[in-house]
């Protein structure tokens, strides 16, 4: 199986979007969709979704959103200020906020121990806060809710890696999720190879990148 480091999934993504005019939104589709069809969700009915505002966020407003229309009961987290979401955040955002007020935007103390106390009630956990970009060390609200969401024995799954983790080294940057499931998007991400605590965790989902952008830079 091929894997690829950080750079060239980039390199990737960027040729896909931009040389072959792929819409962004459209492989945000994909990715939710990849994700849904690895949930057993005649067990997995309560869902806490916990994103950045980045594109793995917007993958995480995507399943959302998906779940919602399948009559599941889903608590949305925001980690970070949406005026400086992506484009793709911001449209999922949009559609996703008008189906539901389970959305919370975790700002403060009070709002961590709330988060604290209210996942306890699902049975699952996405984990959309970082994507394979991430290259510096985690911190902040994001630190909290990593350790919160590490110590609740709760079934994790993480959109394409491990929050937290350098996808090319395999490294932890400061904090990371210990997830149960790593679906990962397209091609492995070699960093998921060289750590141990993910073998036997981790699928590679095909979301319809064309060949041709994999082929010209592997």
């Amino acid at each position: 199986m091929i894997s690829v480091d950080k750079d060239t999934m980039q390199q990737i993504d960027n040729y896909a979007i931009k040389v072959l005019e792929i819409p962004s939104i459209v492989l945000v589709e994909h990715a939710a969709m990849a994700v849904i069809k690895n949930l057993n969700l005649k067990q997995r009915q309560t869902f806490a979704i916990i994103v950045g505002v980045g594109n793995n966020g917007a993958d995480g407003l995507a399943i959302a959103r998906n779940l919602l229309s399948k009559g599941k009961d889903v608590d949305i987290y925001i980690l970070s200020d949406i005026d400086k979401a992506s484009e793709e955040f911001k449209i999922e955002y949009n559609i996703v906020s008008k189906l539901t007020d389970q959305i919370y935007n975790i700002k403060s103390i009070s709002d961590m121990e709330f988060m604290d106390k209210n996942i306890d009630r699902v049975n699952t956990i996405i984990d959309g806060m970082f994507g394979t970009g991430l290259n510096r060390e985690v911190k902040g609200v994001y630190s909290y809710v990593i350790d919160l969401i590490n110590e609740k024995r709760i079934y994790k799954v993480s959109i394409d890696i491990p929050s937290g983790m350098d996808a090319t080294t395999g490294k932890k940057l400061g904090y990371m999720v210990d997830s149960d499931l790593v679906v990962c998007m397209q091609l492995l991400k070699v960093g998921l190879t060289k750590n141990n605590l993910f073998q036997g965790k981790v699928v590679v989902e095909d979301i319809s990148i064309p060949d041709k952008a994999i082929e010209k830079f592997v």
